[in-house]
C-alpha cells in the first residue's frame, strides 16, 4: 500500500531508463512529461488519470467546518489519494457551463495558484500547484461557506 502511494506520489517524473544514480535536480526537471505551467494546468484539468499522477499524497485540504459553534473556522487535513475523489479540479475548459471563472496567480515562492470561483457567492476554490520537480497538486483550499 505505501509503496502503491509513492508510486503516485512521483508525479510523471521517473527517469527514461532505470538507473541506480541519483538523478539530479536538473535532469529531474528535463523528464517532466509537461515542461511548462500553462501545458501542465490545461492538462491536469481534463484529465482525471493525470491528477491521479501529479497530486501529492497526502493532499493537504483547508476547508471550512459550518457546523463549528459559535462561527465556522477552517480546519487542515491530510487526505489519502485512495482518499481524494476524482477528478479533484474541474476542467477550466467547462467552467463557464456553470457559471464559474478561474485565474492562475504565480506566488513569491515558485508555487502557482489556480483560483476557481463563482462570482457574487462564497463559492471559491484553491488549488496550489509546485515544482518539486515537476509540477505537483499540493494543497486544495476550499474557502466556499
Amino acid at each position: 500500500m505505501i509503496t502503491a502511494s509513492l508510486a503516485l506520489a512521483l508525479p510523471a517524473c521517473a527517469p527514461a531508463t532505470p538507473s541506480a544514480a541519483p538523478v539530479d535536480t536538473a535532469t529531474e526537471v528535463a523528464i517532466c512529461t509537461v515542461e511548462t505551467f500553462d501545458r501542465f494546468i490545461e492538462r491536469f484539468s481534463r484529465d482525471a488519470a493525470f491528477q491521479r499522477r501529479t497530486t501529492s499524497d497526502p493532499l493537504v485540504v483547508e476547508r471550512y467546518d459550518t457546523d463549528a459553534e459559535p462561527e465556522p473556522w477552517r480546519v487542515e487535513s491530510n487526505v489519502a489519494l485512495g482518499d481524494v475523489a476524482w477528478p479533484v479540479m474541474p476542467s477550466l475548459e467547462r467552467l463557464a457551463d456553470s457559471g464559474r471563472t478561474h485565474t492562475v496567480a504565480s506566488g513569491a515562492d515558485g508555487r502557482m495558484d489556480v483560483v476557481i470561483r463563482t462570482p457574487d457567492t462564497s463559492d471559491q476554490q484553491i488549488y496550489v500547484f509546485r515544482q518539486t520537480p515537476c509540477w505537483q497538486l499540493q494543497r486544495v483550499i476550499d474557502e466556499s461557506i
